[in-house]
């Protein structure tokens, strides 16, 4: 059996795509199932911003097709989302005051849990929401292909924290949860 989601026979026109390389704006092609593409013009990796393993979260053959993945597919998928996310922000937010927020409280966050050796997850995915509007929140989720139930949980967590925070309010807010 031949997982749908990957047979070229049943791929539909959006299946190949091009996309602007946030570093050099040349324009990549992607297949849906390029994890990464090196750009031919800077050389930078980029991950597919359309990636998305969700099936395997509804498909009964996710185990035949994907196996147990290694935990270091396991990071590289955190990685990947994460890269999604900070791609659309760059991409889409035209308030450069709100993205100096993000960037300095993003930065805080990953320093922390560096620190402590431990994935980000949740509280720096928080982060790249927190000084956005609801209208830009929906956007982004849009634009950068976040699983559904993953935004509703950002949604939720956002909607218990206090507004107006600085970068250094909220990361003791969210290390703290």
């Amino acid at each position: 059996m031949r997982c749908p989601g990957q047979d070229t026979r049943y791929w539909k026109e959006d299946a190949i795509f091009e996309v602007s390389c946030p570093d050099c704006k040349a324009i990549m092609e992607f297949f849906k199932d390029d994890t990464v593409r090196k750009c031919k013009s800077c050389g930078k990796t980029i991950p597919n911003p359309r990636m998305d393993f969700g099936c395997a979260a509804y498909c009964k053959y996710a185990d035949i097709c994907l196996g147990e993945l290694p935990p270091e597919l396991v990071k590289q998928r955190a990685e990947l989302l994460k890269d999604r996310v900070v791609i659309a922000l760059e991409r889409e937010l035209k308030d450069k005051e709100k993205l100096s927020l993000i960037k300095r409280a993003s930065y805080l966050i990953e320093k922390i849990f560096k620190e402590r050796e431990e994935s980000p997850g949740l509280p720096l995915l928080i982060t790249y929401f927190y000084y956005l509007s609801e209208e830009e929140r929906e956007h982004l989720y849009r634009v950068s292909n976040l699983p559904e139930t993953l935004f509703y949980e950002i949604r939720d967590t956002l909607e218990k924290l206090p507004p107006n925070l600085t970068p250094e309010e909220l990361t003791k807010q969210l290390i703290s949860q």
